[in-house]
């Protein structure tokens, strides 16, 4: 049961496949979307997680036609460092809410992606540490360092 707008009442509902394009910056995507719509007068009814599904849907097209990291591989990069969302937005001298929001499921751009994918690789951590103004205390510098010993140490195990 929900609200339907059209109807003035709460009505049963139902859920239908829809084809629906939808644009991603520049890129148009068509998926077949499920959608909640009243089972008396057939007008589509908001539902957050049939939209989130959808959205998410489509980001991930995206994704994989320009080959950018997915929200869970974002996360095992910050992880990987032992680092709070905090920490890894000084770090790339980004916003905090940003390293959430692509956490969780927005889309980061080519550039952000670029850097993402560069630090994934422990020395790569380490030179842009040594070549970059960081905004971490010099503590947090070391123990980032230490992290990235350990990671180096895990790799080139023989």
């Amino acid at each position: 049961m929900a609200y339907c707008e059209f109807c003035g009442k709460e009505v049963k509902t139902k859920i239908i496949a829809k084809k629906e394009t939808f644009y991603v910056r520049e890129d148009a995507f068509e998926i077949d979307a499920k959608v909640m719509v009243c089972a008396e007068c057939g007008e589509e009814i908001f539902n957050e997680k049939l939209d989130t599904e959808t959205l998410n849907s489509v980001y991930d097209k995206y994704r994989k036609k320009h080959n950018l990291l997915f929200p869970d591989e974002i996360k095992k990069i910050r992880k990987q460092y032992e680092l709070s969302r905090k920490d890894f937005a000084k770090l790339l001298n980004w916003d905090e809410k940003a390293i959430r929001r692509y956490e969780n499921g927005a889309v980061q751009t080519q550039q952000q992606n670029d850097l993402l994918l560069f630090l994934r690789e422990p020395n790569n951590m380490r030179t842009y540490l040594i070549k970059k103004k960081i905004a971490l205390s010099e503590k947090q510098i070391a123990e980032l360092s230490n992290t990235i010993d350990k990671l180096n140490q895990q790799l080139y195990k023989y």
